[in-house]
């Protein structure tokens, strides 16, 4: 499924990943505390207020992964509520939280009642709340830009050589070759870490035309 996202004026499209809302883990050098935060809990308001404070209420957020971490049914709900976007669309990340997966699988087998976890197919778009998943690798249509979508960094992507986009995360901005700065093939991380916000789609085409359409490996 070919998604085509449209940015009108009442309408921007924005493009992040890695918020890990909640993330508490107790060995040395915690996600929050490497991220200026005294505690997961400044972390989490800190990244939602960020969100509300770039995002509107009628924008698209895609998220690419990594919402959560140690978190209940009642805390999850409670971001999602929290978040004033009302159109997110999530891909699967590497940490997912275990209440997103039982939602998921409980909305599965309500609709399919042949639905038997973790062996059957997964089926795409999933909508709870004002959170859509897509699943774990989309192709899109941002703003009339290709785009490929998904968690992890891709060393050759769908349409590379004719320019398309590799936006991804889980790196949290950490690997050379998905930073901005690195000019070599058009792809970017847009997680959280590097942006400290959403990234606009307007900002990540500036970002993008500082960087060279690199055809290494693809053969098609």
């Amino acid at each position: 499924m070919l998604m085509n996202f449209k940015e009108t004026e009442i309408q921007k499209i924005y493009v992040s990943s890695d918020f890990h809302l909640n993330h508490d883990p107790k060995w040395e050098n915690p996600i929050w505390k490497m991220r200026g935060f005294p505690s997961a809990k400044d972390m989490t308001d800190g990244i939602i207020q960020s969100v509300n404070d770039t995002v509107r209420s009628n924008d698209i957020l895609i998220f690419l992964g990594d919402w959560c971490l140690n978190t209940t049914l009642d805390q999850f709900n409670e971001f999602l509520a929290r978040i004033n976007c009302q159109n997110i669309y999530c891909l699967w990340g590497n940490h997912n939280n275990p209440h997103e997966k039982k939602i998921y699988y409980a909305a599965m087998k309500s609709l399919h009642p042949e639905f038997c976890e973790p062996f059957a197919k997964e089926v795409y778009p999933f909508k709870y709340r004002n959170m859509t998943f897509i699943g774990h690798y989309a192709e899109a249509v941002l703003g009339g830009q290709y785009c490929i979508l998904h968690h992890y960094p891709l060393l050759i992507w769908n349409e590379q050589k004719h320019g398309s986009w590799m936006l991804c995360g889980h790196s949290h901005c950490g690997c050379e070759k998905t930073i901005a700065e690195n000019s070599d093939g058009k792809i970017l991380d847009v997680g959280w870490d590097g942006h400290k916000r959403p990234w606009s789609l307007s900002e990540i085409v500036v970002v993008m035309n500082t960087k060279q359409i690199s055809s290494a490996g693809d053969h098609h």
